[in-house]
């Protein structure tokens, strides 16, 4: 995943990821990476928000409380360890691992 990257080289690996991974052409994945700058929310429904959805409550429940700063009890450590193993957050639980994952959660909490 990105890591540290600046948000638009993680958007554009991530369209040019997503159009290996489906056979689709360069053109696609810049044409889908033009979109998404134009308006970030047009995706909202799209690869984000399966990732988002496709959580358990209590992963999603974790991820919220850690956004609203919030620290990780030893109860959480198998949330943790899962959400690790889908390079969501770091070891420790206490941080994402790609900052383009936490601005889209973040996102998603305003809006609710």
């Amino acid at each position: 995943m990105g890591h540290r990257h600046p948000y638009k080289l993680q958007l554009a690996g991530y369209y040019l990821w997503e159009a290996r991974q489906q056979g689709k052409a360069i053109k696609w994945a810049k044409q889908q990476f033009e979109q998404q700058l134009a308006d970030p929310k047009s995706k909202a429904k799209g690869k984000w928000w399966e990732l988002w959805k496709s959580l358990a409550d209590s992963d999603r429940s974790l991820l919220r409380r850690i956004i609203y700063g919030e620290t990780p009890t030893q109860q959480d450590k198998g949330v943790i360890r899962k959400l690790t193993r889908k390079e969501i957050l770091t070891q420790e639980g206490n941080a994402f691992q790609v900052p383009l994952v936490q601005k889209y959660i973040e996102q998603l909490l305003e809006e609710e």
